[in-house]
C-alpha cells in the first residue's frame, strides 16, 4: 500500500462530485466493520452522507452473517449514513440503488462491465468482486437511519484457496491496478444521483436501471435459497414494484422473493 493510495479525506474530497454523500468523512486504517462504526455515528447524531473508511476490517461481514475478506489497502470498505424519507417496506430497494452505482461507477472508472446478481452481488466473469449490505434502524413505522455497507475487491491479486472459484477483483479482472479514489468517487456521484430520484418518487426509474444492468433479471434459471431449509427453483421473471425478485415456477406460478439468495444459476 502506498502512501497515495489511502482513502483520506484530503485525498477524496478535492476529487469529489457528490453535494451530500462523502462530505463528511472518517477514515480508520482498521477497524472492525465500517457498518458498525457507522451505526455509532449514526446514534450519536451524524448528518446524512457521513462516510466511514477502513483500510482494513478485521470483521467485515457481508448479508446472512457471512464474513467479508479485507485485505488491507486493497479493496473499499466503506459504509454511508442515510436518513431517508421512505416507509421501512420501501428501505430494501436501497441495496438495489447501491448495486447499480457500483455497477455504473466499475463500468466508468475501470472500464469493467459489472453484472448484478440479485439482490446485492456484483460479479464479473460469474465470480464476486463486490458485496453490499444495508441495515436499519426504525421507531414505529418511520426510518431512522439507514447504513449502507460497500466492499469492492479493487487491487487483490490473489484471493485465499476457499474463495479462489467464488472471489476475483478489478485487477484481476482488468490485469491492471486501478485507482481507488477515483472508483470510490464515482460510487458517491452515482449513488446520490440514484438515491434522489428514488426519493423523488422514481422507484420504477431505479428499477428499470437494475434490470438494464443484470443478466439475472430474466430468463436466468435459479436456485434460490430462501433460509430454514427452504429452495425456491424456476426461471427469474423480472422485478416487483418493490424490487423483489419474480421466478417462474415449472408449473407456471410466479413467486417473489422478498429475501433470499441465489446459490446456483445458469
Amino acid at each position: 500500500m502506498i502512501l497515495s493510495d489511502l482513502l483520506l479525506p484530503e485525498s477524496i474530497l478535492p476529487h469529489l462530485r457528490s453535494r451530500r454523500l462523502g462530505t463528511t468523512i472518517h477514515h480508520f486504517l482498521e477497524t472492525g466493520s465500517t457498518n458498525d462504526v457507522a451505526c455509532q455515528f449514526a446514534e450519536e447524531g451524524a448528518e446524512e452522507g457521513t462516510l466511514v473508511l477502513a483500510e482494513e476490517q478485521t470483521q467485515g461481514r457481508g448479508r446472512l452473517g457471512r464474513s467479508w475478506l479485507s485485505e488491507r489497502g486493497a479493496g473499499i470498505y466503506a459504509s454511508i449514513l442515510l436518513r431517508p424519507v421512505l416507509k421501512p417496506r420501501d428501505a430494501a430497494v436501497l441495496t438495489l440503488v447501491a448495486a447499480v452505482a457500483g455497477s455504473e461507477a466499475i463500468e466508468q472508472a475501470c472500464g469493467l462491465r459489472a453484472d448484478i446478481k440479485w439482490p446485492n452481488d456484483l460479479l464479473l466473469s460469474g465470480r464476486k468482486c463486490c458485496g453490499i449490505l444495508s441495515e436499519m434502524q426504525t421507531e414505529r413505522d418511520d426510518i431512522r437511519y439507514v447504513i449502507v455497507g460497500i466492499g469492492i475487491n479493487v487491487n487483490h491479486s490473489v484471493f485465499p484457496e476457499e474463495l479462489g472459484q467464488r472471489a476475483t477483483s478489478l485487477r484481476i479482472e482488468g490485469k491492471q491496478i486501478y485507482s481507488r479514489v477515483a472508483l470510490l468517487c464515482e460510487f458517491l456521484l452515482r449513488f446520490e444521483l440514484l438515491y434522489d430520484d428514488l426519493q423523488r418518487d422514481s422507484l420504477a426509474t431505479v428499477l428499470q436501471r437494475w434490470v438494464d444492468r443484470s443478466s439475472f433479471a430474466f430468463g436466468k434459471q435459479v436456485m434460490v435459497d430462501l433460509g430454514s431449509g427452504r429452495k425456491l427453483e424456476g426461471q427469474t421473471a423480472g422485478l416487483s414494484e418493490l424490487g423483489n425478485l419474480k421466478v417462474k415456477l415449472a408449473d407456471g406460478r410466479v413467486e417473489e422473493v422478498m429475501s433470499g439468495d441465489i446459490v446456483a444459476w445458469r
